[in-house]
């Protein structure tokens, strides 16, 4: 209908008397205001065809500019070519420059008919850059020079870009009045600028934030969200790069720029936003039925993006383009209703946000949509050809932010129950090391009680038995616990070293040193700390040596939040006990070795962070005169 509209008012065209242009008088307009209106002095033609030879154009009937109404919501104008002709006057005696525009187009060029011929004047177009423009601060504009005493009669081509509105605004505006213009703009129009910077600095560090996240955590919904908010960025930069002072990335992408639609960046932005709640919220589990629904839906929408991508930039048939964009809106904005609606029949601990962010991101859309498709935004801007929708703009951030709470909650809860895992798994190691611990003691002693009975030496073997059975109760009760107090680890380590010592015929002098501001009852170790370096100290140091066997535990206040324990003997050293028993240094990996393992366990599950460092002790000769081992335990 609409073409059949428009091949009627050709057909009257080209079957009507030509009409004549009235003259403008520039001088006196131009002086007074600083602009001149065209609109009721210029006749139109319109080439259906794109095809029409400059010199055939002038045969053409032309109609008066101000009795044709263009239809909104059109998506033919960009397969015609406009021609627009006027006549203008310098009656002065001076040369007049202005600066003529008909508004923000494709590419406009202006000819002088000079008797039969015409001559090209000037010629646009929006691909321009500010150093190849006629006037570098606006593509919009063509400067023109009007000598004195002579009359102009001009011919303008108009080629359009593929939109949904298109208007020709003709006009001579005089280079005070455009710089006027301007720096009125800067006034009314700085506001698009700033919003637009924080918007887009604030989509773009998120969005850089989750491509990090997702590399750290390697979830897929920080990938999705990240891409989302990377798609969003483009489409702001898209919006942005319509201004003429702005040259960042699609100026140089014209086929993007002026060809794509916001139709691609919505598909793209969708389809990343529903992966996110699919992935983000395991819909599978929660809500098999929308989770299948959400999957025909992105599907649909991946689709609808080839489709889009086909009819856009391969066969660039943009009317077709524009019909795909109508159709989308609506079908986007239905799915978004019912999405949202399926979240608030979900539940747990993060939805609560998912929802308000799904919400309010909603009805920004809708608002963005209507103010697109009503044409409520500023359409005469300077600055920013393209207005931001600020109800859109903000609904988007806000969105972020409750989805950032979203992410952050799930994030701990995953954290929180990733460490409970660790410690448990730790724990339990704890407890295997432990119970390591306390069989290789149990042996050692009873090897003692044996040694007494071969020997026929009852009475020791008695008070042995009666010291080795207080001793394992004491190692069964506190093999049950974490921590035991100092003075319990004390009692066990005493018990030990006296029945080692009774087993070796009080073969080596113990000495027990604790400062008296220590209070033993109130400090907590681990069990059995001490135990396998006295051991080693005793059996692979000392008893190697003939005679003079010293083995001293000292307990000292280091600060007030560490202590000093410290087991040293005066035996032949690790290097000679290695060397006189080939066995040493795997019998020492079951109490050493052991032991070690449970103190870094222990920094892991309690963060109990016992530094443990063992001294080879040599005199001036290198000869080994003992080993010291040095615990400093935190309080």
């Amino acid at each position: 209908m609409r073409k059949l509209l428009i091949f009627c008012w050709f057909f009257s065209l080209n079957h009507s008397f030509a009409q004549k242009t009235v003259p403008i008088n520039l001088s006196q307009n131009l002086n007074n205001n600083g602009r001149v209106s065209l609109q009721s002095n210029t006749l139109l033609f319109i080439d259906s065809t794109s095809k029409l030879l400059l010199q055939n154009i002038d045969n053409k009937n032309f109609k008066p500019l101000n009795t044709f109404s263009f239809q909104k919501l059109s998506t033919e104008y960009y397969r015609y070519n406009f021609w627009l002709k006027f006549t203008v006057n310098n009656p002065t005696d001076s040369i007049i420059d202005a600066l003529f525009t008909t508004g923000v187009h494709k590419s406009v060029d202006v000819f002088r008919k000079v008797g039969k011929n015409y001559t090209k004047l000037q010629s646009t177009n929006q691909t321009l850059r500010p150093n190849e423009r006629p006037y570098k601060f606006d593509e919009s504009y063509l400067p023109l020079k009007f000598e004195p005493k002579q009359s102009y009669e001009l011919l303008v081509k108009v080629t359009e870009h593929p939109q949904l509105y298109f208007k020709l605004t003709p006009k001579l505006v005089s280079y005070a009045a455009e710089y006027e213009d301007k720096i009125r703009a800067f006034d009314d129009e700085y506001i698009y600028f700033v919003h637009d910077g924080i918007y887009i600095s604030i989509l773009l560090f998120v969005a850089t934030y989750m491509f990090i996240m997702f590399f750290v955590e390697r979830k897929r919904y920080y990938l999705y969200y990240g891409f989302y908010l990377f798609f969003l960025v483009l489409f702001a930069f898209w919006a942005v790069e319509h201004s003429p002072y702005i040259q960042l990335i699609f100026s140089h992408l014209p086929i993007l720029k002026f060809s794509a639609n916001n139709n691609t960046y919505l598909l793209i932005t969708n389809i990343f936003y529903y992966l996110f709640h699919y992935e983000f919220l395991d819909l599978p589990k929660i809500a098999p039925k929308f989770s299948r629904v959400l999957v025909f839906y992105i599907k649909v929408l991946v689709g609808l993006l080839i489709i889009d991508t086909f009819i856009n930039f391969i066969l660039q048939n943009y009317s077709l383009g524009g019909l795909l964009w109508i159709a989308t809106q609506p079908i986007i904005a239905i799915f978004g209703i019912y999405g949202t609606i399926q979240l608030y029949r979900l539940k747990g601990p993060f939805i609560r946000y998912i929802q308000i962010g799904s919400t309010v991101l909603l009805f920004g859309a809708l608002i963005g949509f209507l103010e697109q498709l009503l044409q409520i935004k500023p359409s005469d801007n300077v600055l920013m050809r393209l207005a931001p929708s600020f109800g859109l703009n903000y609904a988007v951030l806000v969105e972020i932010f409750c989805f950032s709470m979203a992410l952050a909650y799930k994030t701990w809860l995953s954290q929180r129950n990733r460490n409970q895992l660790i410690r448990s798994i730790k724990e339990s190691e704890l407890r295997t090391l432990r119970s390591q611990i306390n069989p290789h003691f149990i042996f050692n002693s009873l090897n003692s009680i044996k040694a007494y009975i071969l020997k026929d030496r009852q009475l020791e073997a008695s008070e042995y038995l009666t010291d080795f059975s207080t001793l394992i109760r004491a190692i069964l009760q506190q093999s049950k616990v974490k921590f035991i107090t100092l003075s319990e680890e004390l009692e066990t380590t005493l018990l030990y070293v006296k029945l080692e010592n009774l087993r070796f015929e009080n073969g080596f002098t113990f000495n027990f040193s604790i400062d008296e501001s220590i209070d033993t009852d109130e400090i907590l170790i681990p069990p059995m700390l001490f135990q396998p370096y006295l051991e080693n100290a005793i059996k692979h140091g000392l008893m190697s040596k003939n005679d003079d066997r010293i083995l001293n535990l000292s307990i000292k206040q280091k600060t007030k939040e560490e202590l000093l324990i410290t087991i040293d003997d005066n035996g032949i050293g690790r290097e000679q006990a290695s060397l006189q028993r080939k066995n040493t240094l795997k019998h020492q990996s079951m109490g050493m070795s052991i032991n070690d393992e449970r103190v870094q366990l222990l920094g892991v599950t309690n963060d109990l962070h016992i530094s443990i460092k063992i001294i080879d002790k040599n005199s001036n000769k290198g000869i080994s005169e003992g080993t010291t081992v040095e615990i400093n335990l935190p309080i």
